[in-house]
């Protein structure tokens, strides 16, 4: 990812190569490309049947979670009977034994069959949430009961972080905290913070260039009770929501798991089994400056699960046009495209513009 900079504890290719993401601070955030969603690790007791097939079907319901963005796809029907037969979805299976801790514990990895999973969620009308998933810019402002008020940052050590990074992971969600150095204290101060002014917010996260921002505020009563509202916004959406708990993960989980909803409906690919809206656009690239960028140029493209497929048509010194063959709609197609920053939309003059071409420029 182009230009990108981290600066909490964290190793980039881990972003790419490993099954589980963590929190992030970035001064420039993108879309992520999350590895990993067809594959869970269960700890279990032994290596026997019993065992093995209990982690086949925990594993396969965190799968569907994840490549759906919602628990209630839990209760459909076709789902429950793909549970209740996760073992038909299994692709590999290996085991490891950690040897940390007071006795060594056994874990089985098991790698689910995407295009089989993929096929019974289609066949079962439910969305299919790709890999390119939108990032969060999270501003949270915690009161603790003598009153005192802190906007968390990375470098924080507020016992919710462990449970958003932890939500993170589970769900290939990413999460991204600011880092509160003098430009995030300059720019929102902790009481207007705390006060969710949606201007302040919105200036505040230009840096961080997030596909969305979730800003909340909690307090901890005297007697216990978490007392929150949460501000989120997406686009020109903003949506507020209160919410009020005793136990700190189902507080956060809940204002987490209904983002995580919003984002999957809007981007999901939904490929009904019955319904034909399938799309051809043709993309016209500026930018394509040597064999490198046009490789690259089409290899990003067909990361994009709504691309079918994708051929040149015309070359012409820098630019590019191309038939992109899409499985969904090109409004579906342009917003996997504003996930991330490699396309970007090209500015011409209204005399050069066609209702029928997508302009855009390569900027990798």
């Amino acid at each position: 990812m182009r230009g990108m900079k981290f600066l909490s504890v964290i190793n980039i290719f881990a972003v790419f190569t490993a099954l589980s993401l963590t929190l992030l601070s970035v001064p420039d955030a993108d879309a992520l490309v999350v590895d990993g969603l067809y594959v869970q690790e269960i700890a279990v007791a032994d290596q026997g049947d019993a065992e093995r097939l209990r982690a086949y079907q925990e594993g396969l319901t965190e799968v569907i979670i994840k490549v759906t963005g919602e628990e209630r796809w839990l209760q459909n029907g076709d789902v429950s009977r793909a549970l209740r037969d996760a073992q038909s979805y299994v692709q590999e299976v290996t085991y490891r034994t950690s040897s940390g801790g007071a006795a060594p514990q056994t874990f089985i990895r098991v790698i689910f069959d995407r295009a089989l999973v993929d096929r019974m969620l289609t066949t079962a009308g439910i969305p299919v949430w790709d890999r390119n998933r939108p990032s969060v810019l999270l501003w949270l402002t915690v009161q603790g009961a003598d009153g005192q008020r802190e906007l968390l940052g990375s470098d924080s050590e507020h016992p919710v972080l462990a449970l958003i990074s932890e939500f993170s992971r589970k769900r290939g969600v990413p999460i991204l905290l600011p880092l509160m150095d003098v430009e995030d204290r300059r720019n929102l101060p902790v009481d207007v913070a705390w006060s969710l002014d949606e201007q302040a917010i919105r200036n505040a996260s230009a840096r961080y260039g997030a596909d969305s921002v979730l800003s909340g505020r909690v307090l901890q009563s005297p007697a216990g009770d978490l007392v929150g509202l949460w501000q989120f916004l997406f686009r020109e959406r903003v949506e507020t929501f209160d919410s009020v708990e005793r136990d700190l993960a189902i507080y956060t989980n809940s204002a987490l798991n209904r983002v995580t909803a919003h984002l999957a409906t809007h981007f999901a690919l939904a490929r009904q089994a019955s319904t034909q809206s399938d799309e051809r656009v043709t993309l016209r690239v500026e930018g394509v400056d040597d064999v490198t960028a046009y490789v690259d140029l089409l290899a990003y493209l067909q990361t994009l699960s709504v691309v079918q497929s994708v051929a040149a048509s015309l070359l012409d010194g820098t630019s590019l046009e191309l038939d992109v063959q899409l499985s969904g709609s090109t409004y579906l197609f342009t917003e996997f495209l504003s996930l991330g920053r490699d396309l970007v939309p090209d500015q011409l003059p209204a005399s050069d513009t066609s209702a029928s071409v997508l302009h855009y420029r390569w900027v990798r």
